[in-house]
């Protein structure tokens, strides 16, 4: 259902970019320092901030994305070392206390 979500989504954004290159073919002079200019498609000039985001969208969430598998590693070894104490614990045979009457 995720892909197919996914799939959707990816359909209906190419759909909307192939719709606004189509409506708008004009050029678009972009002017640089030093009275550098160059003539590029207004779909250009919008593409490419928005894959830049996107591209540091992605490099964001990695960090967050590395630290959450960092922390469930770290609590996957607390896991198994609290597992084996139980099994430990349960292994030990049960031994009645001394009383100290004498």
């Amino acid at each position: 259902m995720k892909k197919i979500l996914s799939i959707m989504l990816f359909l209906v954004f190419a759909l909307f970019a192939l719709t606004l290159n189509l409506k708008n073919p004009d050029p678009v002079t972009l002017r640089y320092y030093f009275d550098l200019e160059r003539q590029v498609d207004l779909f250009v000039v919008l593409l490419i901030p928005f894959v830049i985001g996107m591209l540091l969208g992605i490099l964001l969430m990695s960090f967050s994305v590395v630290r959450n598998k960092m922390q469930v590693g770290k609590t996957k070894r607390e896991l198994a070392k609290v597992e084996k104490e139980v099994q430990n614990l349960r292994a030990a045979p049960i031994t009645e206390p001394m009383n100290d009457e004498a």
